[in-house]
């Protein structure tokens, strides 16, 4: 039985959706379509997964589409929709979701990335949108890209196809974090860490209402934070923290022994 073209794996409460075929840099193709949405639906369902993760198998990230596929057969009439199901549905998981990123980063490689929440790249990692050089535009990255990086990058770099690097990557905000080569993954470990410490029901209830913010008026954005407000304040960690704000009220009305 031949391996997953993408497949999950939990880390205690980190999820992994794990791209893999790295003898073509993991290149986009039907099959990587379909595992890649089997594998959302997979963290969908495990409420145990805290945090997930993107990343590659192998010497990439994701080189985009697969040539081979384009040069048999060109564009399957179903390869776009079944990619842009599954970039809304990893858009739309209610957990924070990472992408680390080495190597190439390219094309459909790059949509998935802007379709997670937050990139983590290597400074020498290559990321571009070489679409429009190949006759294409770059899929929904027209309407992700400018929200992440303004109009005017988003259109330099989707109709010039100029490649960065990571470096410059991160210097206009479409990754994160930028972490050297030789320290990956452990530093984007070290990152992801950082994410997972925070109150995940305050990030879960942040990233849903942050992802309205350019689709709805401020008014409704309101009426839904009312109830997710609630349900941050029923969290342990509330309790915590304030436990912890009181013990440090405390120690300071006590003054030096």
């Amino acid at each position: 039985m031949p391996e997953p073209a993408v497949y999950t794996h939990r880390r205690g409460p980190i999820a992994e959706i794990v791209l893999n075929r790295p003898e073509v840099l993991n290149a986009e193709n039907l099959q990587w379509i379909a595992d890649l949405q089997g594998a959302i639906d997979t963290v969908a369902a495990d409420e145990a997964a805290q945090l997930v993760v993107v990343r590659g198998a192998g010497r990439a990230f994701c080189s985009g589409l697969d040539l081979n596929m384009m040069a048999e057969q060109g564009m399957p009439a179903e390869f776009y929709p079944a990619q842009e199901r599954a970039f809304s549905a990893l858009e739309a998981l209610d957990r924070l979701v990472i992408a680390l990123i080495h190597g190439y980063c390219l094309g459909g490689g790059l949509q998935l990335a802007i379709a997670c929440d937050l990139r983590i790249a290597t400074s020498d990692a290559v990321l571009g949108l070489p679409a429009a050089r190949e006759g294409l535009f770059p899929g929904m990255s027209v309407w992700r890209l400018p929200r992440l990086i303004g109009l005017g990058r988003a259109l330099r770099l989707a109709i010039s196809g100029e490649l960065l690097d990571g470096a410059e990557a991160g210097r206009i905000g479409l990754v994160d974090h930028v972490v050297p080569a030789e320290a990956f993954p452990q530093a984007a470990e070290q990152i992801v860490e950082r994410y997972l410490a925070v109150p995940q029901t305050a990030a879960r209830a942040t990233k849903r209402l942050m992802r309205r913010a350019f689709e709805r008026d401020f008014a409704s954005v309101y009426e839904e934070s009312v109830p997710l407000l609630a349900r941050c304040l029923a969290a342990p960690e509330v309790a915590a923290a304030r436990a912890a704000w009181a013990a440090r009220r405390a120690a300071r009305q006590a003054g030096p022994e």
